[in-house]
C-alpha cells in the first residue's frame, strides 16, 4: 500500500474501482441522482459472509464523534483528524435519518444524509435543488456505502463516489484533487476490509 500515492496516475486504472464488477460499477445507484453532472465514479467493494442486518450495524455508526472511520488511525491523524475507531456495536450510534451530518473532519461542515434505508443504503450529499453556499465553488459529489444481499451467498459491501466537474478547474485545485484520490482509495479499502472483519466476527 505503500506504493500506492507514488504510483497512482498509473495504479489508480486498476484501484479506482477496487473489488468491484463490471454490473457493480455500471449499474445505476440511488445516491447516484445527488449528482447530476457525474465526471468521476468510484466503486469498491468487497464480499462479506455475514447478512446485510450485521453489516447495517457498523455501517449506521460511520463518522467522527461516532465510530469513527474503520480506517488507519494514524493517517487520520497526521490529516488533522483525531478519531477513536471503535469496534463495537454502539446502541446510541445506530439512529441516523435523513438530515443528519456526519463529520468526516473537525474544521469542516459535517456531509447530510440525503437518502437512507435499513440494512441496504446510506447516500451523503445534499439532495438535487439544495445547495450550500459555503460549498459553492467546490463540485457537488456523494458518497454512499451499499449493503447488497446475494441469492445463497454472503453479501456484497460497497463504497461508491459521484464527483461532477471542478467549477473552478484552478491548478490549486486540481493539485489539491490528484493528491484527494490515492488517499481516499487507502482510507476506503481499509474500511471496507475493517467492516468486513468486524461483520464476519459478529456473525
Amino acid at each position: 500500500m505503500l506504493l500506492v500515492l507514488p504510483t497512482w496516475p498509473l495504479s489508480r486504472l486498476w484501484l479506482k474501482n477496487w473489488g468491484s464488477t463490471a454490473v457493480e460499477r455500471e449499474r445505476e445507484w440511488p445516491g447516484d441522482a445527488l449528482v447530476a453532472r457525474r465526471q468521476n465514479t468510484f466503486t469498491r467493494a468487497i464480499t462479506v459472509r455475514a447478512p446485510p442486518s450485521v453489516l447495517w450495524s457498523w455501517a449506521v455508526q460511520f463518522g467522527l464523534d461516532r465510530a469513527g472511520f474503520y480506517s488507519y488511525e494514524l493517517l487520520e491523524r497526521v490529516v488533522g483528524i483525531p478519531v477513536k475507531n471503535v469496534e463495537e456495536i454502539v446502541p446510541e450510534f445506530q439512529s441516523l435519518a435523513v438530515g443528519n451530518e456526519i463529520r468526516l473532519h473537525p474544521k469542516a461542515r459535517g456531509i447530510p444524509v440525503a437518502l437512507i434505508e435499513k440494512d441496504k443504503h446510506i447516500c451523503f450529499g445534499t439532495r438535487p435543488g439544495e445547495v450550500l453556499a459555503a460549498d459553492a465553488d467546490d463540485p457537488t459529489r456523494s458518497f454512499s456505502i451499499y449493503i447488497e444481499s446475494v441469492p445463497n451467498g454472503p453479501s456484497r459491501l460497497l463504497l461508491r463516489g459521484c464527483v461532477e466537474p471542478l467549477r473552478q478547474p484552478s491548478l490549486s485545485k486540481r493539485i489539491g484533487l490528484a493528491f484527494e484520490e490515492p488517499i481516499d482509495f487507502l482510507m476506503e479499502q481499509r474500511m471496507l476490509r475493517t467492516m468486513k472483519r468486524l461483520a464476519e466476527s459478529t456473525t
